[in-house]
């Protein structure tokens, strides 16, 4: 190479060109993690959630990794070539570009899973720079079987004893035994978050893989199936694990077996505790005692559930709290006893809540389903919007004198605002009487985008073209500036030796432009 850069700036460069920093955080996810609209091939207002973001920021990616360079430096490729932007530029490119090829793994196809673990075979070095593995939601087919997956995804995780991200969106039914054992056998001190899915009847299993794994920073579990009338966990109920490092812990669906044996173990470093009991109503577990017990030192509590909970209870447990959600679908005796709004509503103000979330509310403004259900049986869909006024009037700085904002965190909702641009005119007072009680206790009233509610997504041609300006002046400007300096980099390295790819390394770049 002629004229040489440090290793290090070259590094920097292929950062800032990838984008995908964000994807090795110690969290995922979670109810206050912002939706954004787009617009769907019909011409829809549609929104994207977190989740679908975090897919996307994958896929994006590996585009920049396979093309953006190449196309800066090389003019408009081929897709074949494209997949070799990067480590076919030079022997230092493809020697550095290893880090960023392999750092992250994302599969939506199964048959790459097994690609994917033919390269890792064949050259050893690989699995050891990669830091996140993520499977998301697939329609098996092209001759693969679950069997076949899984044994390819325990290779791969043979070959990766760096792991610290492991997230998998489709269940891990007969596959969890041989799943588990690779996570402990082989990446039990470095692996930081874990997402799975597990049927309920696997929480013996589940248990003992978490003992093998003291260093989870962040848990996400969903539930599968109906649990059992009686789980026999055998062994596993006398464990008291010990969890050191956990700060995030996230349940989805029938999960109050898990949860009531958790409420005897130690997790001193618990600050995250996220509730989605879907849409069951029964066998609710006993939060209340596992929040006298893991409840002083939280920070955030979400609960997305429908049976109604004792709120006042949970926030004197919880004196910490900076984030609470609840359902204002609920019933809450101890508030709908004082007059509206102007007692207060909980046993004392809780002294550091900030932010507050809402779930549900569905029937609150008219719209959508709710809207039809008001006609079979509007006496139903009066009570429950009488104790969303209720609810709703008990956010003040009264009972929360340091409540900042607060936000409609239902993604259906909104997406049923947008389509009927706007509440009903039924529902249009309560808007207003919402809007005038946040504006009076200077609190910020959002939606699940973060905006604050009521803000629709508009067409291009009914933006101002003031608007139009600062979205797009502000990507052009990052553009033009990481093109002046890979631009520069290309006349400093005109000088560079030539390099062929050898055949070998071709087999792993066409299986890499795969991978997404």
């Amino acid at each position: 190479m002629g004229s040489k850069l440090p290793d290090e700036l070259w590094l920097e460069i292929f950062d800032l060109a990838v984008e995908d920093a964000d994807l090795f955080d110690h969290t995922l996810p979670n109810s206050f993690s912002e939706a954004s609209w787009f617009k769907t091939l019909y011409g829809d207002w549609s929104l994207r959630t977190a989740h679908e973001a975090v897919n996307n920021a994958q896929r994006r990616s590996y585009a920049t990794k396979k093309v953006g360079v190449c196309t800066l430096f090389r003019g408009p490729p081929s897709f074949q070539r494209t997949s070799q932007a990067i480590m076919s530029t030079c022997r230092t490119w493809r020697r550095l570009g290893y880090e960023f090829f392999y750092r992250f793994l994302f599969f939506s196809n199964p048959r790459n899973i097994q690609r994917v673990c033919a390269l890792l075979e064949r050259d050893k070095d690989l699995g050891w720079r990669t830091k996140r593995l993520h499977v998301t939601r697939y329609f098996a087919g092209g001759g693969t079987t679950m069997e076949m997956t899984q044994n390819a995804l325990v290779s791969i995780i043979r070959h990766c004893p760096n792991l610290k991200i492991f997230v998998v969106n489709w269940p891990l039914s007969n596959t969890l035994r041989a799943i588990g054992d690779a996570l402990c056998t082989y990446c039990p001190r470095t692996l930081r978050v874990m997402h799975i899915n597990v049927p309920t009847a696997s929480l013996a299993r589940l248990i003992f893989m978490l003992q093998c794994l003291p260093a989870l920073v962040t848990l996400h579990v969903e539930f599968d199936g109906t649990p059992p009338e009686q789980i026999n966990l055998g062994a596993a109920s006398d464990l008291a694990l010990t969890l050191p490092s956990l700060r995030h812990l996230s349940l989805r669906g029938p999960f109050q077996d898990f949860l009531e044996e958790s409420i005897g173990w130690n997790m001193p470093s618990l600050r995250a505790l996220a509730l989605d009991f879907v849409n069951h109503r029964d066998d609710f577990p006993d939060l209340i005692e596992f929040l006298r017990i893991h409840g002083t030192q939280l920070t955030f509590l979400d609960l997305n559930i429908i049976p109604t909970l004792d709120v006042s209870t949970i926030l004197d447990l919880c004196p910490l709290l900076a984030t609470f959600t609840f359902n204002p679908d609920w019933r809450i005796p101890s508030w709908e006893q004082h007059a509206m709004p102007a007692s207060a509503q909980v046993r004392r103000p809780h002294p550091n809540i900030t932010t507050i979330g809402l779930h549900h509310l569905l029937y609150a403004f008219g719209v959508g389903y709710a809207a039809t259900y008001d006609k079979i049986d509007p006496y139903a869909t009066q009570m429950i919007r009488r104790r969303n006024d209720i609810n709703f009037a008990a956010l003040n700085k009264r009972n929360f004198p340091r409540l900042q904002r607060i936000r409609v965190l239902n993604t259906t909702l909104l997406s049923d605002l947008e389509a009927n641009n706007g509440p009903s005119q039924q529902c249009y007072g309560r808007w207003e009487r919402w809007w005038r009680q946040c504006q009076k206790e200077g609190i910020r009233l959002e939606d699940c985008t973060g905006a604050e509610l009521g803000t629709l997504p508009m067409d291009p041609e009914d933006e101002t073209d003031d608007e139009e300006s600062v979205v797009d002046e502000a990507p052009e400007n990052q553009l033009t500036s990481l093109r002046e300096l890979l631009m520069e980099c290309k006349r400093m390295n005109a000088q560079r030796e030539s390099d062929v790819t050898p055949p070998a390394l071709r087999m792993i770049y066409a299986g890499n432009s795969r991978l997404s």
